[in-house]
């Protein structure tokens, strides 16, 4: 008891006398950072094993049909690809590795356990945080994907959705399955819209689908993505969001 009463001392001592430096501590606890992810994101609290099926069957029509016609020069980008079942499943449904697209898969964590198959060279994962990968080095894409994945994911929606279109090539698509209304765009006061909805108010983008089943194909070279801060998060899965553009 008395040890306690001496710390309680101690630290209101130190409240008093630097009441600055102490606000500024506290603040900082509480104070939101961007890069940071959740904790159900830091412990793969989600689905980490999606095939290609799967993908398939939520995705929009046309994926399919993307996958398909893609080159062996070309290639597929996995957002929050999980343990990269999606591209992997995929690549050993082929005759030969040989036959298809470059794959990069984007998994935040993997076991320590894991080691997926590289066929020759044409399966490549990346760990980490999408934010801070340097795509700018990466082949162009000419697929994206992203399955309950980076976007649904990220606290920093700007950045992301950022290096998404500059890695992209002209006519390049980009497929997400999300929930629809979990994420919403602050564009002006009183007028809120949900992603995919902002998403098409962005100039070079065409946007098709509903529902958090979208097909978006990066129509010109330069697309630029307003600056967004988070002021809402709730961790769930998938979180709730909200941003709101930063003038």
């Amino acid at each position: 008891m008395k040890q306690f009463l001496l710390i309680a001392s101690i630290l209101i001592l130190s409240l008093s006398q630097f009441p600055a430096q102490a606000a500024e501590q506290c603040s900082s606890l509480f104070l939101f950072r961007p890069t940071e992810v959740s904790d159900r994101v830091q412990k793969n609290k989600f689905v980490t094993n999606r095939d290609i099926l799967e993908y398939r069957h939520v995705l929009h029509k046309d994926f399919t049909d993307s996958l398909i016609k893609l080159t062996p020069e070309q290639h597929w980008v996995d957002l929050g690809a999980g343990k990269a079942n999606a591209q992997i499943s995929y690549i050993k449904s082929l005759p030969s590795p040989q036959m298809a697209p470059h794959a990069t898969a984007v998994a935040f964590k993997l076991d320590r356990w894991f080691s997926p198959p590289k066929f020759d060279g044409k399966l490549e994962i990346k760990e980490g945080a999408f934010e801070l990968q340097p795509t700018s080095t990466w082949k162009k894409a000419d697929l994206v994907t992203d399955v309950f994945g980076v976007i649904s994911y990220t606290h920093d929606l700007s950045t992301s959705l950022q290096k998404v279109f500059d890695l992209m090539n002209v006519n390049g698509e980009l497929y997400i399955f999300a929930t629809h209304y979990a994420t919403s765009i602050k564009i002006s006061e009183g007028k809120h819209l949900p992603i995919f909805d902002y998403l098409a108010t962005i100039d070079g983008l065409k946007v098709e689908g509903r529902y958090g089943v979208m097909k978006i194909t990066k129509e010109k070279e330069n697309i630029v993505i307003p600056p967004m801060e988070l002021v809402k998060y709730h961790d769930d899965a998938p979180p709730s969001r909200a941003f709101q553009i930063v003038y």
